[in-house]
């Protein structure tokens, strides 16, 4: 995910992300500190990672996101409950996933990610969700 240093992406207006808060559910830890990482340098409120969904849960209640980033496949449980409670708060969810077609309702989700995936994607479906924050 270091195309953020790419020169189309060093032209474009990155002032959309400053400020917007955002929990990061990954249970895999290099993915995590990656998207942790990038968000942070996009100048974004970063809340977790956390691996599970009852972590996920208290730092949403404290933190109050705006967007969340959610691999629905995690270690030891699915976030499928977790997406439908925070789309149900207004919470914008990206899910992200290793699956094709990920288990969880299409319509609680404002985007899908299938993993891997480029630093170039991601920083595209991420200024396309923030946008719609606005």
């Amino acid at each position: 995910m270091s195309s953020l240093d790419d020169d189309s992406d060093r032209a474009a207006d990155l002032s959309v992300f400053k400020g917007v808060g955002v929990l990061v559910v990954e249970d895999a830890w290099h993915v995590a500190k990656a998207l942790k990482s990038t968000l942070e340098r996009l100048g974004m409120r970063v809340s977790g990672p956390t691996a599970t969904t009852a972590e996920a849960r208290r730092l949403v209640a404290a933190d109050k996101p705006q967007l969340a980033l959610v691999d629905v496949n995690l270690k030891n449980e699915m976030a499928c409950d977790l997406i439908d409670e925070l789309h149900a708060q207004g919470v914008h969810v990206v899910v992200v996933s290793g699956y094709a077609i990920p288990p969880v309702a299409i319509e609680r989700a404002v985007a899908f990610m299938q993993k891997p995936f480029s630093g170039k994607e991601f920083l595209t479906t991420l200024r396309a969700v923030v946008n719609r924050l606005h």
